[in-house]
């Protein structure tokens, strides 16, 4: 099989096409008595004389496009003008936006599935730029924690229980639970019990399954030393270059065990983001009863030359005036997860103060153990509220910015903005279908209010990753859910019956 560049596409032809595609040469090659020389070239020089004589470098068009979609509301997201219009748009066959445009296609546009919109919702799908996917099997427990003592309850108690069997099948049913609620792209702060790189195998092939987008933030531990824990990640990345390559898999991310570890993990854990240029997402500043420690812990991160647009803080919510300004300039992101941080009690992120400082922020679902629902209208809407009473201003931010922030400012911090987060030419056609009358919301008067104030999944129709549908009405089309959640639920049942034998541990 040859394969050619030919004006961007590729041209693909087969040596059982030689017969039919060589005749023109064949007939010029025999006049000159030159016939027998063909079976002595070499075969890529064949292909190659084969194209240039038939034409087919200048001739060769793109294949047919994958998915036509018109008659919608488009809410592109894309930076510019934020008023939404009736548009259509071509998702080519690689799964991205070759054509985008207001009114209606060209009568003589084509491809394999046309979906019309009829006229309701379509924007780009949501991002969580913090997640443990895992989690999802643990939902409800430690209902009276903070954050340290919900997680001596997780990590201590069920953790040890469960198996890489139980973390592959939990992964996958997280991440399907939340691509039924329309996040798209996921970032995976994962989970490594065994300190190895076994469970992380195990979560990786859980989301190639799941056929979400994803960032896969390994998780880094100090665990049994620093040399052992490079050999892991060595053996991982080695893992990573011998796969073939996943196609829902945007990028490899570093997720941090924590400053609590001392100066030395510290420095470690960017050291190793700067040797492979990978970002590094760190829980940082979430629990209200140990800011003080974790505060200390900044001038760690500075003395690592940390501070970086590479680096990403998860909650980052008991900062001071220092901490915020200098993570700024530096231009710093953070992920900001209203549902977690109200149930665990964990605080306010003050975001306008951030976004004025200069720091970037998007939004995370983080655990369903901790967020307990995958809503991204929810977070929305949850953030919104909080950041309004704080400031007892409506003015303060508005629907339009928490949209943004959970689609095109997660993928901006993330570092993926040029893949996902917005419906643009040559970015992922990842989007939603929405119809706000379906529960009824009301007649609109600000659909970006009616999607933030008054949507929610019962509003959602369709979930499209690459032009493909992968959900409708909360139904997983290429999964049984119903199946893996009753694999799930028995996992549980196992981990809690040899959980009872343990004791519970202190926070």
């Amino acid at each position: 099989m040859g394969h050619f560049l030919t004006g961007g596409h590729t041209a693909t032809l087969s040596v059982r096409e030689l017969p039919i595609r060589l005749s023109p040469l064949t007939a010029s090659l025999d006049s000159m008595g030159l016939l027998s020389l063909i079976t002595f070239l070499p075969r890529r020089l064949l292909l190659f004389l084969a194209l240039l004589c038939t034409g087919t470098f200048a001739t060769t068009q793109a294949s047919a496009a994958r998915l036509l979609v018109h008659n919608a509301l488009l809410v592109t997201m894309d930076g510019g003008s934020k008023e939404p219009f009736r548009g259509w748009f071509l998702v080519d066959d690689e799964g991205r936006i070759a054509t985008l445009s207001s009114g209606e296609p060209p009568a003589d546009t084509k491809a394999t599935a046309t979906l019309d919109a009829k006229g309701k919702v379509l924007l780009p799908g949501f991002l969580s730029g913090h997640s443990h996917l895992w989690q999802s099997a643990f939902r409800g427990i430690a209902a009276d924690q903070w954050v340290l003592g919900w997680i001596s309850r997780l990590h201590r108690l069920y953790g040890p229980q469960v198996s890489l069997d139980d973390a592959r099948a939990f992964t996958l049913h997280g991440a399907l639970d939340y691509l039924r609620h329309g996040i798209t792209t996921q970032y995976n702060y994962t989970w490594n019990p065994t300190n190895g790189h076994e469970a992380l195998i195990s979560q990786f092939e859980a989301e190639v399954a799941a056929g979400a987008r994803f960032i896969f933030g390994y998780i880094v531990t100090p665990r049994p030393t620093l040399p052992a824990s490079r050999k892991n990640f060595e053996a991982f990345h080695r893992y990573l270059q011998t796969k073939p390559a996943a196609p829902h898999f945007l990028k490899l991310s570093l997720s941090s065990s924590g400053v609590d570890f001392g100066p030395e993990y510290t420095r470690y854990e960017f050291e190793l983001m700067r040797e492979y240029n990978l970002d590094l997402q760190m829980h940082y500043l979430e629990a209200p009863n140990v800011q003080q420690r974790q505060r200390a812990s900044f001038s760690a991160i500075k003395s690592a030359a940390g501070l970086s647009p590479k680096l990403v803080f998860a909650h980052f919510i008991q900062t001071d005036a220092t901490i915020v300004a200098e993570s700024g300039a530096a231009a710093v992101g953070m992920i900001w997860n209203p549902l977690s941080n109200g149930r665990l009690a964990s605080g306010l992120a003050d975001i306008p103060e951030y976004l004025k400082a200069g720091i970037k922020v998007g939004m995370g679902i983080d655990g369903q153990a901790s967020a307990d629902v995958s809503d991204p209208f929810e977070n929305m809407r949850m953030g919104l509220y909080q950041i309004r009473m704080k400031y007892a201003s409506p003015s303060i931010m508005q629907p339009y910015d928490v949209l943004r922030m959970h689609t095109l400012g997660t993928a901006e911090v993330l570092g993926v903005a040029d893949q996902v987060g917005s419906l643009e030419r040559g970015k992922f056609a990842d989007f939603l279908l929405v119809s706000p009358s379906e529960m009824d919301t009301g007649p609109v008067f600000d659909l970006y209010a009616t999607l933030v104030f008054a949507c929610s999944v019962a509003n959602l129709e369709s979930v499209y990753v690459g032009g493909e549908e992968v959900v409708n009405r909360g139904k997983t089309l290429r999964h049984d859910f119903a199946s893996i959640t009753r694999d799930v639920r028995q996992r549980v049942d196992a981990v809690r019956e040899r959980t009872a034998l343990v004791a519970v541990p202190k926070p």
